[in-house]
């Protein structure tokens, strides 16, 4: 019996010592998404800025409208992202996984069909 709790103890320590390394790589990545994020937002503003003062300056319009025009696209393109999130929102996960599980268990007890 001692070597079998010696056994799960190192199993234990080793899986201790890789979720730590793994929570250490995510996290340096979870940081490098979100600043890879940031300047993409950043660089999206600042192409929107261009393209306003390029429509202005091309149709000889005020760039303040041309901005007001592009802010009510993308409040349109939420909107639609939401209701997009609200209808797919239910939809069930791992339904293979979940119906697998339940075949299993169900022929562990013997009541299902192997």
């Amino acid at each position: 019996m001692g070597s079998f709790g010696r056994y799960f103890e190192s199993i234990g320590a080793l899986a201790g010592e890789e979720a730590r390394e793994a929570s250490e790589l995510f996290l340096r990545l979870a940081v490098l998404l979100a600043a890879a994020l940031f300047f993409v937002a950043f660089g999206y503003v600042l192409l929107l800025l261009f393209a306003a003062f390029l429509i202005a300056t091309v149709f000889h319009v005020g760039w303040i409208w041309i901005l007001l025009g592009f802010t009510v696209l993308h409040f349109l393109a939420a909107v639609v992202c939401a209701f997009h999130v609200k209808n797919h929102w239910r939809t069930p996960v791992f339904a293979a996984t979940r119906s697998e599980i339940s075949r299993d268990l169900d022929a562990l007890r013997g009541t299902g069909k192997p």
